[in-house]
C-alpha cells in the first residue's frame, strides 16, 4: 500500500512538472490588434504583434512555436527579474525564464 501511495504521488509529481502552459482558470483574454489572445493571468504582452526579429530572439532563448502574428506575454514579475538581471549583466535571463515557462508566446483564438 505504501509503495502503490509512493507511486502515485511520484506520478502527480511528474505530471504537475510537465507543463508550462497555464490551466484554464490560470489565463486572462487580451485584444490587440484587433485579435484576441489567450494568456496567463497577470501577465503582461507585448502592445503589438511579434515582429520577426523578436520571434527570432524569443525562439533563440528557448520559447516553443512563436509564430508570425502571435504576441509576446510575461508571466507577472518577470519583467522584475529582467531588469534585475540587465543590472547584474546577466545575458541569459531570457533562456532562464523560457526554461522556468516565465516568458512566452501565443497564438490568436480564432
Amino acid at each position: 500500500m505504501k509503495r502503490l501511495w509512493m507511486i502515485a504521488m511520484a506520478g502527480l509529481a511528474v505530471a504537475g512538472c510537465s507543463t508550462v502552459q497555464p490551466s484554464a482558470h490560470e489565463t486572462e483574454m487580451k485584444v490587440i490588434d484587433g485579435k484576441r489572445f489567450e494568456i496567463p493571468a497577470g501577465a503582461t504582452t507585448s502592445a503589438h504583434l511579434a515582429s520577426d526579429k523578436e520571434i527570432d530572439f524569443y525562439t533563440k532563448s528557448g520559447v516553443e512555436d512563436c509564430q508570425k502574428g502571435d504576441v509576446i506575454w510575461d508571466a507577472k514579475g518577470a519583467q522584475e527579474q529582467i531588469a534585475e538581471a540587465i543590472k547584474e549583466g546577466n545575458p541569459n535571463i531570457h533562456k532562464t525564464l523560457a526554461k522556468q515557462g516565465l516568458i512566452g508566446c501565443t497564438h490568436p483564438i480564432q
